[in-house]
């Protein structure tokens, strides 16, 4: 789509008065112009040796042809064509303009193919765009303004330094609990051959390596070496009781083998239905699902095959020989050993007095609950996260009717603006561009378009090279632009390419207004908006309903124009040469084609009193006036009638600033509530707080399922609903721990959030399956209750922590990236970490209590002592 610019056009302008003297009509001029400018093969002539082709190349080669083309006789005498008409080798009529950094220019927007790789299609665009400007004269100049693969491969590369920071963090972790290097290159290498399984089923599967998969491989990174480190945490502690190297590999993978399968189990069936999703939820994490399933499966694979393989073969020093090494190594290992010691110990004591204190543990682990479900009414809920990529878009409408030439001046006006309220080291490029294309091309592609609409966007540079953020000046710009006079309503919005993408384009907040009856809509629209003015946070309140365009209708007498020969398809016709136009022929010149235009001109077409008194011809040739087979009444038309469900629609729309969508909505319904609907009418909620609306139902459909096969999974291993039971309890510590994370870094429940939440099901019960599991086998091993408990909770403490705080480190990043585009996957760090930290805290307590509690109350009625 092209904005802007002149296009090459043959312009015959029609004097009336001549017309209307030489009794000429313009149809049948069109036909002679059409007639006199033909190339037309007529046949062959065969004659001695030769075929001679015959051929009649008449086409215009001149301006000077075409306005010495006879179009009809007067009085005996040719009339040319220069004699009713100026001919003019010039431009198309300006319907659109366009400006590039503030002068006028060309305004080009490419949109892609559907399916096809968006970074790819920009590089060869770029590519041509450079061998292009090669031929430009040197004052002419390209700028790409917007430029959405940029912001593509920003959010890549942060994301995948953020990665990179998480496996950083991971292996540090490692080799703090491990300290051995050959251990910890043992479980380094899980990594790798995890992601590298996941880009080979990536390639196969079709999928690309874009923003979701790295999000879910950034996920994944501090996941994959949990099941490795159970293993070799394991292994070791075997060869360090006096087992031989290999005899510990087997048996040490063999006892952790089902908990560690069990606990991978339980984070894949919560991802597996998200490759199921359905609309933006689907579109958004369908990937995700399949990157983290395929990781996590084979993070196992390497855990149950390549780590026991690769202990046999490289683990060699025992605790002892660590501890007699000299130097810095030998004095690392023992203070660390014996900080990791004094851990366990305390542990085991807190361990103990929780099961003699059970009713205390109960009450503080409700008190911890309760507390972090109160904070419930001081958090706020939104849709996507707002991503500043430096994108701010002004789109304005003037009232219907106005010309593009007072457009042109408020365009003008809001660069003006611009250049006031954003600082020259803060803005990259601008363009704007007003008036509508040809074809209608920039509907199609979800533009505004008319005479009397404009629109402006700018890019900023990186957030991390301003002070300020693009909402905030976004919303100095409304201030300013609100101030122009004739702006009928404005939109003014700060949203990267990519939300716009998913979200459509629209306003967040949109009040459907349904009913039979437009002007009763149109009514109660308006008082709506005069509430939706009194809700702090909302923006830029408009009703969808354009306003009536006035219109002079023509209405032709039936019967008169019958009686002359004539129908309202010939008048139409005729009416439309004269004030619209029309193409009658082309105009060839080096191998291109120009319209040759056929119309009246400026000062005629533009005369209100001129359309009475236009000249119309009958079949035979007589001269008609409009005014006396039609009366010309001056009306107002609709642009535009939308509708619902067959029902007439009208929206008010609104954008939110400095309020999270939940909040502003909240206190628009407590206002409606207060409102009556007229009969006949209905209310509904379009926009985001629809589009929130599935993407919540099916996240909390996918929530519900994910906690019911983590509990089908846990009850197959154990064998029995008791202990899934007993591990559910680290759930409800998750979301207070989610809820304490929002309430305390002010984030809100958004969608990216809400994922979070449902990958968290499958996560925290992974501490409480290792260590309920080997409680299970300390007790078939001959250990009484308590003492089976506590050296359970002793000898696990380490794994636990070790693959708690590689998930945590590894998520850490995520969490708390500053970078561009960082705001898409905070929220879902965020409420990874919180729901994590909480949960494992309160598990490493609360679910060995009350396992203890369930086993004496089981052990009591056996008659048995514990």
């Amino acid at each position: 789509m092209v904005l802007g610019g002149a296009r090459r056009r043959i312009n015959i302008y029609f004097d009336m008065a001549r017309i209307e003297g030489f009794h000429l009509s313009l149809t049948g001029i069109n036909r002679v112009l059409a007639a006199e400018n033909i190339n037309v093969p007529v046949g062959s002539i065969k004659t001695g040796f030769k075929d001679y082709f015959v051929r009649v190349p008449a086409r215009y080669k001149s301006m000077e042809e075409i306005r010495n083309t006879v179009v009809g006789y007067h009085q005996k005498r040719p009339v040319y064509l220069k004699d009713v008409a100026s001919v003019e080798d010039d431009y198309e009529s300006q319907k659109s303009n366009g400006w590039g950094d503030g002068q006028p220019g060309l305004v080009t927007i490419l949109q892609k193919q559907t399916g096809k790789n968006t970074v790819e299609v920009i590089k060869r665009v770029k590519n041509k765009l450079m061998e292009f400007e090669k031929t430009l004269p040197p004052d002419v100049k390209i700028n790409i303004v917007m430029d959405n693969s940029e912001d593509i491969l920003s959010f890549i590369k942060n994301l995948l330094r953020t990665l990179g920071w998480g496996v950083l963090f991971v292996v540090l972790v490692t080799i703090f609990f491990l300290r051995r290097l050959r251990t910890v290159f043992i479980i380094t290498l899980i990594i790798p051959f995890s992601l590298i399984i996941s880009f080979v089923l990536l390639y196969f599967f079709g999928y690309t390596i874009n923003l979701v998969s790295l999000m879910a491989l950034a996920i994944a990174a501090g996941m994959v070496v949990d099941n490795g480190i159970v293993v070799l945490e394991n292994i070791i502690r075997h060869v360090e009781r006096g087992s031989r190297v290999k005899t510990s590999a087997i048996f040490g993978a063999s006892e952790m083998g089902m908990a560690i399968t069990a606990s991978t189990m339980t984070t894949v069936v919560v991802f597996v239905p998200l490759m199921f999703l359905t609309g933006l939820a689907g579109i958004v994490f369908k990937q995700l699902g399949f990157v983290v399933v395929v990781t996590l499966l084979a993070s196992l694979l390497t855990a149950l095959i390549l780590t026991p393989m690769l202990c046999s073969k490289w683990i060699v020093a025992t605790r002892e020989d660590l501890k007699e090494r000299k130097g810095f190594v030998g004095q690392f290992y023992s203070v660390t050993e014996k900080w990791f010691e004094a851990v366990e110990e305390t542990y085991r004591r807190i361990l103990e007095w929780s099961l003699t204190h059970r009713k205390t543990v109960i009450v503080l682990a409700l008190s911890i609950f309760v507390s972090s479900i109160s904070l419930v009414p001081f958090l706020s809920t939104s849709f996507f996260p707002v991503v500043d990529t430096g994108e701010v878009s002004i789109r304005f409408r003037l009232s219907e009717g106005s010309r593009i030439e007072e457009t042109n001046a408020v365009v003008e006006s809001i660069l003006k603006n611009i250049d006031e309220v954003v600082k020259p080291e803060e803005i990259r490029h601008s363009y704007a561009m007003d008036g509508e294309t040809t074809e209608g091309m920039g509907v199609a592609l979800g533009f505004d378009e008319g005479p009397n609409v404009g629109s402006i966007s700018f890019k900023l540079v990186d957030r991390d090279k301003r002070s300020r953020t693009a909402e905030d000046i976004a919303a100095l710009l409304r201030a300013g632009v609100e101030k122009i006079p004739g702006i009928n309503r404005i939109h003014v919005r700060a949203e990267s390419a990519i939300t716009s993408a998913l979200m459509g384009g629209g306003k967040p907040i949109s009040l459907e207004i349904q009913g039979s009856n437009l002007k009763e809509n149109l009514a109660f629209a308006q008082e709506i908006k005069t509430v939706m003015k009194k809700v702090p946070g909302l923006v830029d309140i408009e009703l969808s309903q354009k306003d009536p365009r006035p219109e002079l209708w023509v209405d032709v007498d039936r019967r008169k124009a019958s009686e002359l020969g004539l129908n309202i398809a010939s008048i139409a016709g005729t009416l439309r040469n004269y004030f619209y136009g029309v193409e009658a022929t082309e105009f060839r010149d080096a191998g291109d084609r120009f319209d040759i235009f056929t119309r009246f001109t400026e000062k005629d077409k533009n005369r209100l009193k001129n359309l009475p008194d236009v000249p119309l011809f009958t079949p035979d040739g007589r001269l008609v006036k409009l005014k006396n087979i039609a009366r010309i009444v001056e009306a107002e038309g609709p642009i535009e009638i939308e509708r619902k469900n067959r029902q007439r629609i009208v929206k008010v729309e609104a954008d939110t600033y400095q309020r999270s969508l939940g909040a502003v909505t909240a206190d628009l319904r407590a206002e409606l509530a207060t409102m009556g609907t007229p009969p006949g009418i209905s209310i509904g909620f379009g926009g985001d707080v629809e589009e929130q609306k599935k993407a919540f139902r099916d996240l909390t459909t996918l929530l519900i399922l994910g906690i019911v096969l983590v509990y089908m999974i846990m009850a197959s291993l154990f064998g029995n609903l008791r202990d899934p039971f007993i591990i559910m309890f680290s759930v409800p510590f998750a979301f207070s721990g989610v809820l304490y994370a929002f309430f305390l870094t002010e984030t809100s429940l958004g969608i990216m959030s809400f994922m979070g939440i449902v990958m968290l099901m499958g996560i925290v019960v992974n501490n409480a399956i290792v260590l309920l599991d080997y409680i299970h086998l300390l007790q078939k091993r001959g250990e009484p209750l308590f003492q089976a408990v506590t050296h359970a909770g002793e000898s696990r403490l380490r794994p636990v922590l070790m693959t708690t705080l590689t998930t945590f480190f590894g998520l850490l990043p995520m969490a708390t990236s500053e970078r561009v585009g960082a705001e898409a996957w905070n929220p879902l760090g965020i409420t990874m970490l919180g729901g994590l930290s909480v949960s494992t805290l309160v598990t490493l307590i609360l679910v060995p209590t009350i396992y203890y509690m369930f086993e004496k109350k089981k052990e009591n009625k056996g008659g048995t002592a514990p």
